[in-house]
């Protein structure tokens, strides 16, 4: 009987997290409690079996201050990945592509390389890598991701700003233990 519910149980898990893993630079973390949030319809690119969303995505835990220590980005197939490497928790964050130019706290315009921006907001978030905020984290080896800029935001926020070739579908979810953020694009 414990084998069959051990079965039972990692079977589970293998189907819970099997989308995740497509997106996550590091999906074998122990303790990962993760969430994948989506809204809007569900889009798959023929050119790359990959179902994600190009309407906004949102998740994390409310009133948390979220520390933004480093980006990893890394690529599977046709999927490029993203993970934002938080401090220790993941407070509440959105995902959306702008419809207009992106500006940082100050009103600035975000400069982004590509034809599309998505924007990753962390509604009280820091950034604690190296250099400060305002900078520019260079994409290793991606098909979509042409930039990434780090910025602060209004009222406390964070933005971390991505262009790309192309609006493509994404898919994003996160995790409190560890802390982090990960985003699929493809």
């Amino acid at each position: 009987m414990k084998i069959r519910r051990t079965l039972v149980a990692t079977a589970a898990a293998v189907a819970l997290f099997l989308p995740i893993a497509a997106c996550s630079s590091d999906s074998s973390s122990n303790n990962s409690t993760s969430t994948t949030a989506m809204s809007g319809d569900q889009v798959t690119d023929t050119a790359c079996p990959f179902t994600g969303t190009v309407g906004a995505s949102s998740g994390g835990k409310a009133g948390t201050v979220s520390a933004l220590g480093s980006i990893v980005t890394s690529k599977e197939g046709c999927v490029d990945n993203i993970q934002l490497k938080l401090g220790t928790a993941t407070g509440a964050w959105s995902a959306a592509y702008a419809t207009a130019p992106v500006v940082d706290a100050s009103g600035a315009t975000v400069a982004t390389q590509g034809a599309a921006t998505l924007v990753v907001t962390l509604a009280q978030g820091s950034w604690t890598g190296t250099p400060a905020a305002p900078t520019t984290v260079l994409p290793v080896q991606l098909d979509y991701v042409k930039s990434i800029n780090v910025v602060s935001g209004s009222n406390g926020s964070l933005l971390v700003v991505f262009g790309l070739s192309a609006k493509k579908p994404y898919q994003a979810s996160d995790s409190q233990n560890p802390a982090y953020i990960s985003l699929g694009i493809g």
